[in-house]
């Protein structure tokens, strides 16, 4: 079984045994054993709800630092088009594009064809799919690692198109080798990232392949740096008029970004893993079958609400609608490399995304059985009050715990009177 690698790191010496992480994750992959929580690498999705309520700043995102960039001779900053959200209206992206070139990188990819590239590729798809519906955007890697989890049955409705960093990951490093001569692993393609999954999905593609990207850069890492360029005023972007052939970019990313060329009874934006995860019940109900494509974002309002960046969610969508007027859809040039590009490239994945192997389900399926029955024995002498003291997020996960021979009946506070006392002294401390 492969280790899984994920997006952040507890750090135990801060964590405090508060809980939010416990409650908050959608997979119950977190416990909180003797004050200190851990992960059940297996069940995590990457979806940094646990980073964004850590009361103790215990839980810290995964991303590549500048130093670990220079064992490349260019390095290529592909922008996710939430960094251009997270700056003032009248900071234009040509802006932002050129204070990324003065911290270090030698240029930045344009990747608006590859975004408009693939969902041209989504369009085809759907319209060519025989079922079952509805096909789910691949794009939000969270998403993606929901379905493998949770829902494995529903992972042939994953639209089996790539997601556009990845393909402007591939066409920048063919464009520059080209151009300077070098080996495609000395171009680096770093994507600036509005959330720690957009990292891991880097590190570790869901499919099990090799990213075209080498790493990400977190947009919290950077913006700070990036502000005060803007604000000194003295930056110049002759040598990037016209950054950006269309508008395109902008769509993506929000909510109705990869609306296929579909009516619009047939298609469903949402956003929230909450809204998301009550949807995917209904859909292994049998439900939404009129639906042929979900665009499915687990961050609230898409990646401009991403835990990695920093501007206040409604200022970057007020941001993002702005620069969607000002910025032309398209031009002649940027209509014929999309045209170009489409008639000979490849848009699919390199391999199908398969469920999920959890260590349970190695298990014979007489084992599995056992221990499942076991876990309902269990429950029956627990309250049902999902209070979370045991260290487990339910009553019934503690029960499988228990039948897995990961806790102890005990650790039940209505069990066992001592169990509350040493969690006075373990909170005390």
């Amino acid at each position: 079984m492969v280790e899984l690698t994920h997006g952040f790191k507890i750090d135990g010496d801060k964590c405090r045994g508060r809980m939010r992480c416990l409650r908050s994750c959608p997979t119950r992959a977190i416990r909180v054993v003797d004050g200190k929580a851990s992960l059940n690498p297996d069940l995590c999705i990457d979806c940094g709800s646990c980073l964004q309520l850590c009361p103790s700043g215990a839980i810290s995102a995964t991303t590549i630092t500048f130093a670990e960039l220079d064992k490349f001779k260019f390095k290529v900053a592909v922008a996710s088009p939430a960094l251009f959200t997270q700056f003032g209206p009248n900071d234009t992206p040509a802006q932002v594009a050129q204070a990324l070139l003065e911290l270090g990188f030698d240029a930045v990819w344009e990747y608006a064809v590859d975004i408009a590239l693939i969902e041209r590729a989504i369009t085809d798809r759907v319209k060519s799919w025989p079922g079952p519906f509805p096909l789910i955007s691949s794009s939000c890697p969270v998403v993606v690692r929901l379905i493998q989890v949770s829902y494995p049955s529903m992972v042939e409705q994953l639209i089996p198109i790539d997601a556009p960093r990845e393909i402007a990951g591939r066409e920048l490093k063919r464009k520059y080798s080209q151009e300077l001569g070098l080996k495609p692993d000395e171009i680096a393609a770093i994507y600036i990232a509005p959330c720690q999954a957009k990292t891991i999905s880097i590190l570790q593609p869901a499919e099990g392949v090799d990213s075209h990207l080498d790493g990400s850069v977190g947009i919290s890492q950077i913006y700070n740096d990036i502000l005060s360029k803007l604000r000194k005023g003295s930056i110049k972007v002759e040598s990037l008029k016209g950054f950006l052939g269309s508008g395109e970019l902008f769509h993506w990313g929000v909510p109705e970004g990869e609306f296929p060329n579909l009516s619009q009874e047939h298609y469903l934006p949402l956003t929230g893993l909450t809204d998301i995860i009550k949807v995917f019940d209904d859909i292994e109900k049998g439900k939404f079958g009129n639906i042929e494509f979900l665009e499915c974002h687990a961050c609230q309002g898409g990646c401009t609400g991403g835990n990695l960046t920093v501007a206040n969610l409604y200022a970057a969508r007020a941001t993002n609608l702005h620069l969607i007027a000002k910025i032309p859809k398209s031009d002649p040039v940027f209509e014929k490399e999309v045209e170009r590009r489409y008639a000979m490239e490849d848009f699919s994945l390199r391999r199908p995304i398969r469920p999920r192997i959890i260590k349970e389900e190695g298990l014979e399926l007489r084992d599995r059985v056992t221990r499942r029955k076991r876990a309902d024995e269990f429950l029956k002498a627990l309250p049902l009050l999902d209070c979370g003291l045991c260290g487990a997020p339910t009553c019934r996960s503690h029960a499988e715990d228990v039948s897995a021979n990961r806790a102890e009946l005990r650790d039940c506070v209505f069990l066992d009177r001592e169990r509350i006392e040493s969690l006075r002294i373990i909170y005390r401390k």
